[in-house]
């Protein structure tokens, strides 16, 4: 369905979807309420986790004013409910363009901390093309192979919990999770836990 939709529309659409499936969690709402059954009690909810790529453009670095608008929405909700959020989105630095996983959290002053984790591991073809293949007639020929680049993998980002602590986390983006060296060196930098986000619409 996305496909079919322009950009705007299937942004929109993924966005009111994660929206409502986190206002269940947060709410304490089942997707099928049982009229009969007591009101459950709202969880404590430490994070909150998007998967990869479900934000598909960059975060923090608009590409136009919709994507600004959208950069806003998602950051005045977790502003909103004072839950941190990993998500996966695309980052920028230096030129280059990479698959990513954000954390927005509530920061002490108030404010909203941002971190990112690139994926190391990234798949052939779809989102990485070997430097020999890469060349304008093999993207002429097929238009879908991918950009970005591989971040350096093993990262640790501090993540605000609505108490106060702080949590170590690693992302692990799809194929990240089957490197175990990316797993050790995150532990070794101090990971408490490993938080994996995958795309599995393929």
């Amino acid at each position: 369905l996305a496909q079919r939709m322009g950009t705007y529309d299937a942004v929109r659409m993924i966005l009111d979807t994660y929206r409502g499936l986190s206002d269940e969690l947060i709410q304490g709402t089942p997707a099928t309420p049982n009229p009969q059954a007591p009101a459950p009690r709202p969880p404590a909810l430490d994070l909150l986790v998007w998967p990869e790529t479900v934000y598909p453009t960059t975060f923090g670095a608009p590409k136009s004013e919709d994507g600004a608008s959208f950069d806003r929405e998602i950051a005045g909700y977790v502003e909103a409910h004072q839950v941190p959020l990993v998500f996966g989105s695309y980052d920028v630095g230096g030129g280059e363009e990479f698959n990513a996983a954000m954390a927005l959290a509530p920061a002490t002053d108030g404010r909203l901390s941002l971190t990112a984790y690139r994926k190391a591991r990234l798949f052939p073809l779809t989102e990485r093309v070997p430097a020999w293949l890469d060349n304008a007639l093999v993207r002429g020929w097929l238009p879908w192979l991918g950009t970005w680049h591989p971040g350096r993998g093993g990262d640790v980002l501090q993540v605000r919990l609505p108490d106060g602590r702080s949590l170590r986390a690693a992302p692990l983006i799809c194929y990240d999770a089957i490197d175990p060296s990316l797993s050790l060196e995150a532990v070794r930098r101090g990971a408490e836990v490993l938080v994996t986000l995958s795309n599995d619409s393929w």
